[in-house]
């Protein structure tokens, strides 16, 4: 496909994409940095339709480091082919020359196949296995993450939130493999400092043997989080 840009976003501009094509159907809360993969259009040529976007921005987990950034979304629309590694890896290198920020992490959700064939292809570092939270599912069987609890009803606690809704339930969230990719800071630092070691990657699932292009559900919520200014044109 021809006559495509990678540019930065905002997060409206992304919206569309997170709210057909991922899993998810929702944004993360806090957006710093987004990408996406677009139309060549408008008078400079980075207006055109988002095809693919990348949406970076800090974690809900308060034991990440503040200064890292989670690559949060990852998506496209259902007729691009175009294999999303290039796109990651221009958006790491922009992270790199023009942020402070030590180094980016992301999941692959086992719960949806995903072994993380897009990281491993850019050449980020998996470190360990998350284990899946508790969560719950309200009646209609709807899936409520216990960060969505929180923010609703002042907590998480299973007990509080089960005698708030008595027609919930308690469910366990799918283990997810957790990827490193270094910026500012070398491998070795960020190692030292949080105890990781590099890993073996995760192989591929029978049922979905490969996920380098991106799923149209794909692996790693709606404030514009504002557009870095910036382009580059002509990729193919």
């Amino acid at each position: 496909m021809n006559g495509l840009v990678m540019t930065g976003a905002t997060a409206d501009e992304l919206w569309p994409l997170v709210r057909d094509f991922h899993y998810s159907r929702r944004m993360p809360s806090v957006k710093l940095h987004c990408f996406a993969w677009r139309e060549a259009g408008g008078l400079f040529g980075d207006t055109g339709e988002p095809k693919a976007g990348v949406i970076y921005g800090l974690s809900a987990n308060n034991a990440w480091p503040f200064d890292a950034l989670e690559l949060q979304r990852l998506i496209r629309c259902e007729e691009f082919g175009q294999p999303l590694s290039s796109f990651v890896s221009w958006s790491l290198r922009w992270l790199r020359s023009h942020t402070e920020t030590p180094f980016a992490f992301s999941y692959a959700d086992s719960g949806q196949n995903h072994h993380g064939g897009i990281y491993q292809a850019t050449g980020w570092k998996f470190v360990k296995i998350s284990r899946g939270d508790l969560a719950f599912a309200d009646a209609a069987g709807n899936y409520i993450h216990g960060k969505t609890a929180y923010d609703r009803f002042g907590t998480r606690s299973v007990p509080a939130v089960l005698k708030l809704n008595p027609g919930w339930t308690v469910v366990r969230d799918t283990d997810k493999f957790v990827y490193i990719f270094p910026l500012r800071q070398k491998w070795p630092t960020i190692a030292r400092k949080h105890g990781w070691e590099e890993k073996p990657y995760p192989k591929p699932s029978a049922a979905r043997p490969l996920d380098e292009l991106g799923s149209t559900q794909s692996e790693a919520g709606a404030t514009p989080a504002g557009r870095s200014n910036f382009i580059q044109g002509n990729a193919a």
